[in-house]
């Protein structure tokens, strides 16, 4: 699938990251969230979902353990402008792990159709 590149691609709003990830746990039935991110890492209002959330940014971040952690989590959505998301979906690809993007039309964070054009195999950043 193919989509306009929009605001929610690239810098994806707060409603648009809690409505993909509350999709994702609902699907999944998550016990945590791992937040990777060089941004706001959003803590307060992820934990109001209900879950444990773990955020690995600023100085602390290691973009390897990021990459080896999203590689193998259930469930990942991320950036699809992204370059570091597409080492991610690549690895996925490759595993046979399923990925979704927020903003992106059809992807619905529950690592469905979500941009890849991958059938739903597993959950993933979660």
């Amino acid at each position: 699938p193919t989509a306009d590149i929009t605001r929610d691609l690239c810098l994806p709003s707060k409603a648009e990251v809690l409505r993909s990830v509350k999709n994702a746990l609902r699907a999944s039935q998550a016990k945590g969230i791992f937040v990777a991110t060089d941004r706001d890492p959003m803590t307060d209002d992820l934990a109001s979902l209900g879950v444990p959330v773990v955020v690995q940014s600023g100085s602390e971040r290691s973009p390897w353990l990021d990459l080896s952690i999203l590689g193998r989590v259930e469930n990942f959505i991320g950036n699809c402008v992204s370059s570091f998301t597409a080492f991610v979906v690549r690895e996925r690809t490759a595993a046979g792990r399923t990925s979704s993007f927020f903003g992106f039309p059809g992807s619905d964070g529950r690592g469905g159709d979500g941009g890849g054009g991958h059938e739903r195999a597993s959950r993933e950043e979660f």
